[in-house]
């Protein structure tokens, strides 16, 4: 098993002599010293498992005492290369202009709970979705829990009032509670017996910091708290300083059906960390219920999801016009994350190869962010990028059927973002020779890019 941690830091100074600017300054400045990056007030993130974390966390204890400065951060802890017959469910929030309210329903507790109002079609990529606490999941995750006769959940339609067609989402209520999850986001100063226990980096950073304002272990569940079945959920209320939690599992049996139907991508699962015992440095939260409508209301709600599907609407596409007014906005609002526009005498030379469709792109920048997700190529390092990956397909002696596009973006964890012969674009995994995410045309893959 690999342990990751990271730590996001920034230094403090209480002297009321020096004005907030002055103090970002020296803030940037020592950082830098460092030879480290960081954000216009000085937040860096260090990489603990870098051969340089101690030497680092040394230089920032010292300057401190030498300067009368204090040290804050937000330390994270998550796990990789595990076994787990159970990975959670991963949420990526909707977009703001998808949500458009909510209804207060009754519910099975005598309480009201929430049911979302959306304008789906502003969702380009189906998959797990959040806004604060309700999660919801794309009709394709219903419709394969309904194939396969999982009992384990049940849905509620959140109302589409979008005028376009689009892909249906649904509230998930799960029917197998797992009874307690094994946290690490409480812990304070006077718990030193806590401290030590929780292990890695952390110790050391606590004697360091005069302020730990977050904690982020990777939750662990108990393996006798695991209820059988293929789904199961776990809920924690809200505390001072978090909202409640859901957290939904699901059999690796399951989980691969999902997968090879594609009702979810690879990218939407996280292994579960099951233990024998807690862990140390952790604490054990019991669960709570999860409240959700009262029956008629879900079926009441599945009766106005089949007549929508019944009811004819115009499909909503994107404009090449449309994505190129937004790349503009985005490069005015950001300009550091685009490079200069490609320069005309080199842009004729994509006009007669497979980039032609990218050049009004380049046009603009030759590369930058569109997000964090998502980097743009400058055109050279894209040609190089995809002269790499058609060797790695061209040793993929397994792979049936290979892509016929070329690379113009990329991701972070490697995953390279293709434009196909026949307009479409692909997130290509860096971890297996699959497409795991579809656009049906450049110009919407742009707009979904920028809007992540």
């Amino acid at each position: 098993m690999k342990i990751n941690e990271t730590l996001d830091w920034i230094l403090d100074n209480d002297d009321q002599s020096i004005d907030h600017d002055e103090k970002c300054r020296l803030n940037i400045e020592f950082v830098h010293a460092l030879g480290l990056k960081c954000d216009c007030v000085g937040w860096s993130k260090l990489d603990l498992q870098s051969p340089r974390a101690d030497e680092i966390l040394f230089a920032i204890d010292s300057f401190c005492k030498e300067n009368g400065w204090k040290a804050r951060g937000i330390y994270t802890r998550t796990y990789e290369d595990f076994i787990s017959d159970w990975y959670e469910l991963v949420f990526t929030c909707f977009k703001d202009n998808a949500f458009c309210g909510c209804e207060e329903v009754e519910s099975e507790q005598g309480k009201k709970v929430p049911i979302f109002n959306l304008r789906a079609y502003h969702e380009l990529r189906p998959s797990p979705k959040w806004w604060y606490e309700p999660i919801l999941v794309p009709e394709r995750f219903r419709d394969a829990c309904i194939r396969h006769n999982i009992t384990d959940v049940d849905f509620c339609w959140a109302k589409d009032k979008g005028k376009y067609k689009a892909e249906q989402y649904f509230h998930l209520y799960c029917n197998q509670q797992i009874s307690a999850i094994a946290t690490g986001r409480e812990m304070d100063d006077g718990d030193r017996k806590k401290i030590a226990d929780s292990g890695g980096y952390f110790p050391k950073i606590a004697g360091i910091f005069y302020k730990i304002q977050q904690i982020h272990l990777q939750d662990c569940y108990l393996e006798s708290d695991i209820p059988n079945g293929r789904i199961a959920h776990a809920y924690t209320p809200k505390t001072f300083s978090y909202c409640g939690r859901n957290k939904f599992l699901i059999h690796k049996s399951f989980a691969e059906i999902l997968l090879k139907e594609k009702a979810i991508f690879p990218s939407d699962l996280r292994p579960a960390m099951i233990v024998k015992e807690v862990p140390g440095g952790y604490t054990l939260e019991k669960t709570e219920k999860q409240d959700r409508p009262v029956t008629a209301y879900l079926k009441q709600s599945i009766s106005e999801y089949e007549e929508l599907k019944n009811t004819e609407r115009p499909l909503r596409t994107i404009s090449e016009k449309e994505a190129l007014k937004l790349f503009r906005s985005a490069k005015k609002e950001r300009r550091e994350d685009f490079r200069k526009a490609l320069p005309k005498i080199r842009a004729s030379e994509l006009a007669e190869t497979e980039y032609a469709p990218v050049l009004p792109y380049y046009l603009i920048a030759d590369g930058g962010h569109f997000s964090d997700e998502y980097e743009f190529l400058a055109y050279r390092y894209a040609m190089e990028e995809n002269v790499s990956f058609a060797e790695e397909l061209c040793a993929e002696e397994l792979l049936e059927e290979k892509p016929n596009g070329v690379v113009f973006a990329k991701c972070p964890d490697g995953d390279r973002i293709l434009l196909c012969v026949d307009g479409k674009v692909l997130r290509f995994s860096h971890e297996e020779p699959v497409a795991t995410e579809e656009w049906e045309s450049l110009a919407q893959f742009v707009v979904d890019a920028i809007h992540e």
